[in-house]
C-alpha cells in the first residue's frame, strides 16, 4: 500500500466507525476502497470485517446506557445472530472466489436500496397485526447469514428489522442494532482469521481508526440528521457498485 492508500483507509475507517453506530452501513465506504487499492473482493470484504469489528465495540461501549433493560432481548437474538453468521462465513468460504465477486455488485446494490428505504419499510412494517417476536428471530438469523456471508449494510438491515418488529424508541434500537451487527461481524471474523485470504495489513488500519470512529458516531446519533447519512450512504453504494460490475463483468 502507498502512503495515499494508508491515508485513504484510515480516514474511510473513522467514517465507517462513526456510520456504523449511527446507521449501520459503514461498510459501504471502506469495502470498495479495499477493492480500488488493489485488494481482491474476496479478501477485501473477508478484511473488511474483521477491520470493523473494533469499531463495532467502541460504539456498543458508547450507546451503552441505550442497552439497560435490554437483556432479555439480546439474549434472544444475539445467539440467532451469532448461528446465522457462522453459517454465512462457512457459505462464502466454500465457493470460488470467482462467485463471490459476481454477486458483490448485487449485493452492494441490496445493501444501498435498503438504506434508501429503511424508513419506509419501519413504517410499513409498524402497521403490521402479526405477532411480532417470532418473526423477528426468523429475519435476524436471515440477515445474519447475509452478514456472514457479506457484512455490508448489516446495520441497516438490522435496524430496519427492529423498527418493524419492536416497539420502542429508536435510540435503544440503535443499541440493540450495534450489538447484533457486532456479534455478526464478529463471529465471522473469527473464523476469516484462522483461513481466509485476510489482508492483515489494511485490516488492522481499519481497525485502528474505526475504533476511533466508533464514539464519535454514538454521540452523533443523538443529533445528525439520519436522512442526509443515509442519502450520502446509498449513493457510494450504488456507484460502487457499478464500479464493480464495469470491472468484473
Amino acid at each position: 500500500m502507498t502512503p495515499i492508500d494508508v491515508g485513504l483507509l484510515v480516514v474511510a475507517g473513522i467514517a465507517a466507525g462513526a456510520v456504523n453506530t449511527i446507521a449501520g452501513a459503514g461498510s459501504l465506504l471502506t469495502f470498495p476502497l479495499l477493492v480500488a487499492i488493489g485488494i481482491p473482493p474476496l479478501a477485501a470484504n473477508v478484511t473488511n470485517d474483521l477491520g470493523v469489528i473494533p469499531g463495532n465495540i467502541s460504539g456498543a461501549v458508547g450507546l451503552r446506557h441505550e442497552l439497560v433493560g435490554q437483556g432479555a432481548r439480546l439474549r434472544s437474538l444475539l445467539p440467532i445472530a451469532a448461528i446465522g453468521s457462522l453459517a454465512g462465513a462457512i457459505l462464502l468460504l466454500s465457493f470460488p472466489a470467482r462467485t463471490f465477486e459476481l454477486v458483490a455488485p448485487v449485493l452492494l446494490l441490496v445493501a444501498s436500496g435498503v438504506t434508501a428505504a429503511q424508513p419506509a419499510l419501519a413504517r410499513l412494517a409498524q402497521r403490521s397485526t402479526r405477532p411480532r417476536h417470532h418473526p423477528l428471530r426468523v429475519v435476524t438469523g436471515a440477515i445474519a447469514t447475509y452478514g456472514g456471508y457479506f457484512g455490508t449494510g448489516i446495520g441497516v438491515l438490522f435496524f430496519a428489522a427492529l423498527g418493524v418488529f419492536v416497539d420502542d424508541r429508536p435510540v435503544r434500537l440503535n443499541a440493540t442494532k450495534q450489538m447484533l451487527q457486532l456479534t455478526s461481524n464478529g463471529v465471522a471474523g473469527i473464523l476469516f482469521a484462522f483461513v481466509a485470504p485476510v489482508h492483515w495489513g489494511a485490516a488492522a488500519i481499519v481497525a485502528v481508526s474505526s475504533a476511533v470512529g466508533g464514539p464519535i458516531g454514538a454521540r452523533l446519533s443523538r443529533r445528525i440528521s439520519e436522512t442526509a447519512l443515509r442519502a450520502v450512504i446509498s449513493t457510494v453504494g450504488v456507484v460502487a457498485a457499478v464500479i464493480l460490475a464495469v470491472r468484473f463483468f
